[in-house]
């Protein structure tokens, strides 16, 4: 793990506690957050049984920052602009390849027309 990584994957848990908090309660948190590191394992124990993307989402952050692959763009595997993964640490991909994925730049042309018989 890149050194800048654990400060990154501290910063993933406190928003991954503070989600499961806001979701779940103090009381299922209150153990996890006395640990302030807890494995993908621990990790899929608390998530056992509950479906909420965004903690998916941040699981997924951290199984990458463990598995070497965090920063790194999806699309074009180039790193991805560490400025992103501060202001959304779940980030994926980089800004270009965001950029041309999830915004149109053109607008449609063509319009289709319906006539009735």
């Amino acid at each position: 793990m890149q050194k800048g990584w654990s400060e990154m994957r501290r910063s993933i848990l406190l928003r991954f506690f503070d989600r499961l908090e806001e979701c779940y309660g103090k009381e299922l948190c209150r153990e996890a957050r006395q640990k302030s590191s807890l494995s993908l394992h621990e990790i899929d124990t608390l998530l056992a049984f509950r479906s909420d993307p965004p903690l998916e989402d941040l699981r997924d952050a951290l199984a990458r920052i463990d598995y070497g692959t965090f920063g790194i763009c999806l699309s074009c595997r180039e790193p991805i602009e560490h400025r992103l993964l501060e202001r959304e640490p779940t980030q994926r991909m980089c800004g270009r390849c965001e950029r041309r994925f999830f915004h149109v730049t053109e607008p449609h042309h063509a319009v289709v027309q319906y006539f009735s018989p």
